[in-house]
């Protein structure tokens, strides 16, 4: 399923599956499309466990969502992409709740509930609720993709950009009795994939120097001087956004100003 199909169709899930002030505010991201060849996830759990408690949520405790195109091995039976709808709640205590749906011909098809914990020692994975099991061993074969979502919001460098509700669409659309397409953010993750693949800071292009490639710096903790620690957060580096700070710091300067 396109992505802006997608997106048309979250509005008319209903209230139990897509809480309405997700709808309402636009506390939607589209992630784009990825494939199991080109996205290792263990690699961004890896990335991620460096910011371990200072993961920070896009909108506080606001739940939000995000959707994604994800195209599995053929190997796991599957030759079509799959339209993952995961919506996050995040939870009093730090936790996250995270709820999976797969999107399908107007429906969405609940798959797994999932809680995450970010501690001092790094993030962990609890599932719930499962309808997915490996046909071999009875086990939930759940693959979360909360943390692909969080890792990119959290990294430096990384473009998000905000796509306002079309008004004279939606305007047409109620009179035909359809759901508005919602406010939502686009991501591009192209340069994030790139440099997440890269195991290499530099490589020697034949110059009398090495030149750096495009790679993800991984979170680390600095300890300032007064022995209180500061954790740096991912950095996209040597790409056209370098520059960018993360999204979610970028909100949290916004919610001041407001």
């Amino acid at each position: 399923m396109k992505l802006k199909r997608a997106l048309e169709l979250v509005p008319s899930l209903g209230n139990e599956v897509v809480p309405q002030g997700i709808v309402d505010e636009g506390r939607i991201f589209a992630l784009g499309s990825f494939s199991s060849a080109k996205l290792n996830l263990a690699r961004v759990v890896d990335v991620l466990q460096g910011l371990k408690d200072q993961v920070l949520q896009p909108f506080g405790l606001h739940p939000w969502a995000f959707v994604l195109d994800y195209s599995p091995s053929e190997a796991q039976g599957e030759s079509k992409p799959l339209t993952i709808l995961e919506v996050v709640r995040p939870q009093p205590d730090a936790s996250v709740l995270v709820n999976q749906f797969v999107l399908k011909q107007g429906r969405a098809p609940f798959m797994a509930e999932l809680v995450f914990h970010h501690t001092e020692t790094g993030m962990y994975t609890k599932v719930s609720k499962s309808l997915m099991r490996d046909g071999e061993t009875g086990k939930s074969a759940a693959i979360p993709y909360y943390p692909l979502a969080v890792a990119i919001l959290n990294t430096r460098g990384c473009q998000v950009d905000l796509k306002r509700a079309p008004s004279v669409t939606n305007k047409r659309r109620k009179r035909l009795g359809k759901a508005p397409i919602p406010a939502h953010y686009n991501t591009d993750a192209s340069e994030y994939l790139t440099a997440l693949s890269s195991t290499k800071e530099s490589v020697d292009r034949g110059g009398t120097r090495a030149s750096p490639r495009p790679h993800l710096r991984r979170a680390h903790e600095r300890i300032l001087y007064d022995g209180k620690r500061s954790i740096i957060p991912p950095a996209l580096v040597n790409v056209r956004s370098e520059g960018a700070i993360p999204f979610v710091q970028r909100r949290k300067a916004y919610q001041r100003v407001e």
